[in-house]
């Protein structure tokens, strides 16, 4: 799992700063976590082909986690984009992009497909699965999410395929789980060369929030948690109000959730790239794993 950061700023974008968008790739599938004005640009910019999105997932309908998504739709018509793409997000979302296209006269000739983020419900894409809870963002509609990669693969042993006279041109296709039959007329299944399944990696994404118990929950043991940090402690009380968290709140959320990885991202306008360090300095007050502050266009490897 690739997880690659595309905005990092929260509700205004700087010179150094796009707005929120996470970009989730293993191979064969992709998701895009929010889409906020200028993401397509910020791909463009990042290598990213904007024609492999497969899903797009918005937490929630504040302009600057989602604004994006309508001119990335339009770009996709005009490169003829013939594959579906899906969308899950809160239930009006699907009214708000019809209804934009339809003032506009926007056209397009592949398939969209809506879902409505429904936290009773697990969703399984290709090679994910989705688990939404809900966030305290100010009593607005939020949603984090929980990704977790399907299960994959044990590890082929070549020792065992040796004994038992595999040849390399079958090996592949007990592999990819495919039993084959040898010269000698042996059918060989994929369990007698491969090892136990091994379970992906779990991701959770806090959008936008104060520290919340659904968090701590749904992250618990996370290989990766991406944690909103708008402010440094010093700000705590405009947090509060506004429904974000500071970095030492994120670092306390990491820590009672027990997770291997804290990635905080969502930083205000007001901080400037150099004020940064204060953010990771602030939550290793509190969680003592890896901290990692997110930049546009860093790639974390799960």
């Amino acid at each position: 799992m690739k997880v690659r950061f595309l905005g990092t700023s929260s509700a205004i974008p700087t010179n150094d700063r796009g707005l929120p968008s996470i970009l989730i790739k293993t191979l064969g599938d992709s998701i895009l976590l929010d889409c906020g004005e200028g993401t397509q640009r910020q791909m463009i910019k990042a290598g990213e082909s904007l024609m492999k999105i497969q899903n797009v997932v918005i937490t929630h309908l504040h302009g600057d986690h989602f604004f994006g998504l309508l001119p990335l739709i339009q770009t996709l018509g005009i490169l003829r984009k013939s594959s579906e793409l899906h969308i899950i997000g809160p239930s009006d979302l699907e009214d708000i992009i019809r209804r934009i296209e339809n003032v506009t006269g926007s056209r397009h000739q592949f398939k969209i497909s809506f879902d409505e983020i429904k936290i009773s419900k697990i969703f399984s894409l290709n090679k994910f699965l989705l688990e939404f809870f809900p966030v305290n963002h100010a009593g607005f509609e939020t949603y984090g999410v929980k990704i977790r990669e399907k299960e994959k693969p044990g590890r082929f042993d070549p020792e065992k395929a040796d004994k038992l006279g595999v040849p390399p041109i079958l090996r592949g296709v007990l592999q990819k789980g495919y039993s084959v039959k040898l010269p000698n007329g042996r059918i060989v299944k994929p369990q007698e060369v491969m090892g136990p399944p091994r379970e992906g990696p779990v991701l959770v994404y806090s959008s936008d929030t104060r520290p919340v118990e659904s968090v701590i929950n749904k992250a618990s043991g996370a290989d990766m948690l991406i944690h909103e940090a708008t402010y440094l402690n010093e700000l705590k009380d405009r947090a509060i109000m506004t429904g974000h968290s500071t970095a030492l709140e994120a670092g306390e959320v990491a820590k009672a959730a027990n997770v291997k990885m804290l990635v905080l991202t969502h930083f205000s306008a007001r901080y400037r790239e150099e004020d940064l360090a204060k953010f990771k300095k602030e939550a290793s007050k509190a969680f003592d794993g890896e901290i990692i502050v997110a930049k546009d266009f860093m790639t974390i490897n799960l």
